[in-house]
């Protein structure tokens, strides 16, 4: 019931002003100067175009899995860390309740011939933090975690859907060879 008062009272307020004419503070009417005393007007400028928001960018990351042999390594994980992730291959700092959901939440999986392929969105960056960790137990074997920094090349940036914050897509296709524990 407060609440349907409140609203009926701001309704109230809000149309009394609009018909009083308090829609505004800005008089759009310029008061009288003689001719002689008049600024010169101001050249019209080129309009600024102001947005809000963050640059993105678009990122397609292949790969393939083997293992030392050169043989395919299927179902491992593979993340990508955000920016500002402080880790080391067998450690991500932080709070370790969260770093599990948002490592369990990021993930893929290598399929039966060790390929992956990761597709998100996120601001540019100078190369992105890859994280490969074996996380199936010794069914295809054991192997130690990875970390790798895939450079960001601008040779590899596709920008044929840029424009405004979007800077275009990022591609590239990466081999990572897992040690055995």
């Amino acid at each position: 019931m407060k609440i349907k008062y409140l609203k009926l009272k701001n309704w109230l307020i809000v149309s009394l002003m609009g018909a009083l004419g308090f829609s505004s503070c800005h008089s759009h009417k310029q008061l009288a100067q003689p001719e002689e005393e008049q600024p010169p007007q101001p050249q019209p400028r080129e309009e600024i175009r102001l947005m809000y928001g963050v640059p993105t960018m678009g990122y397609r990351i292949m790969g393939h899995v083997k293992d030392p042999q050169g043989r395919p390594v299927k179902g491992v994980s593979v993340n990508v860390l955000e920016q500002g992730v402080e880790a080391t291959a067998d450690t991500i700092y932080g709070d370790q309740e969260n770093i599990r959901r948002y490592l369990k939440r990021n993930e893929v999986k290598t399929d039966n011939r060790g390929n992956f392929e990761l597709r998100y969105d996120d601001m540019p960056r100078q190369n992105v933090r890859v994280l490969v960790r074996d996380t199936d137990g010794p069914a295809n074997g054991q192997y130690k975690n990875r970390l790798l920094d895939v450079p960001v090349k601008a040779e590899n940036i596709d920008k044929t859907n840029a424009g405004g914050w979007n800077q275009g897509t990022f591609s590239t296709k990466i081999d990572i060879e897992l040690e055995s524990k």
